[in-house]
């Protein structure tokens, strides 16, 4: 289950307006709050269904109480903080939000849950810029898709070392640009880990030509992206069911839908560039 910030205009509810009417005053309400304090401190749960929309799993409430912010003021309403499940963590992660808010409030009106928040001022000022944290993350991870963007970072990184280095006697700067060296390549590696996060495609819609790349950005060959497709088409038609389970049997010898060429290695790598 990752954390992210993303979009409202790319969240779709199942759930019309027009059944959550009953908390129209506590949307409302919610609403006024998220523009008094500038974020809202209770994330939602949402599922990937495209490259870039999801779909809303729990929240509904907050969902429409940032729809509401937007109009009133689409700068404080175009982003909410949301954690991405799995399809298979739907039903766990709805028993526990349900026990977890029954156990907090002993099972009284959730209006209250809203209400307390203005008294907490002080905490949703703190969440806000942990979430703001995550979101200029996330903007340094875009704009590292720019050839200026990248340059631009780097030149900014290495500008505050030498500042740095040029204050130490010429032991220390040696010492301090050799540990600054490692950070940067630590930094680096957990910075392709993101990309790599942000790059992945859904396998029920992608093209060959997008997990192509991807996979050979990790070191695979053209055969083994090949079979790899392969095995996709092979459980992407009507009868079959197109799960990692089913594409993991593809890979098995004296399994019946075994694909030649198609192995646990080319396996591993589409469960790294892709997901389900």
């Amino acid at each position: 289950m990752d954390f992210f910030l993303i979009d409202v205009d790319t969240i779709k509810c199942s759930v019309p307006y027009s059944q959550i009417k009953n908390y129209e005053k506590k949307i409302d309400i919610l609403a006024n709050l998220i523009l008094d304090s500038e974020g809202i401190i209770n994330p939602i749960f949402v599922k990937k269904i495209g490259s870039n929309s999801y779909e809303l799993v729990y929240g509904e409430i907050e969902y429409y109480a940032m729809v509401k912010v937007c109009k009133i003021n689409p700068e404080k309403g175009e982003v909410i903080a949301a954690f991405i499940i799995e399809e298979k963590e739907q039903e766990l992660v709805k028993t526990q939000i349900d026990f977890l808010r029954k156990s907090l409030f002993n099972g009284e009106d959730d209006s209250q849950t809203v209400c307390t928040a203005r008294d907490n001022r002080g905490k949703l000022n703190l969440v806000h810029k942990e979430i703001n944290k995550i979101h200029e993350t996330l903007e340094s991870l875009i704009e590292m898709n720019t050839a200026k963007g990248l340059k631009k970072l780097l030149e900014k990184q290495l500008e505050s070392i030498i500042s740095e280095a040029e204050t130490k006697s010429k032991e220390e700067a040696i010492q301090y640009l050799n540990k600054s060296k490692a950070e940067l390549l630590e930094q680096q590696k957990k910075i392709d880990d993101k990309i790599l996060e942000l790059s992945k495609v859904n396998l029920v819609d992608t093209t060959y030509d997008e997990l192509s790349k991807l996979m050979q950005q990790e070191g695979s060959k053209t055969p083994q992206v090949k079979a790899s497709w392969k095995a996709i088409e092979y459980w992407r038609k009507s009868e079959q069911e197109l799960t990692w389970d089913n594409l993991k049997k593809s890979t098995v010898n004296k399994s019946k839908e075994k694909i030649k060429g198609f192995a646990m290695v080319s396996y591993q790598q589409l469960r790294k560039v892709a997901y389900l």
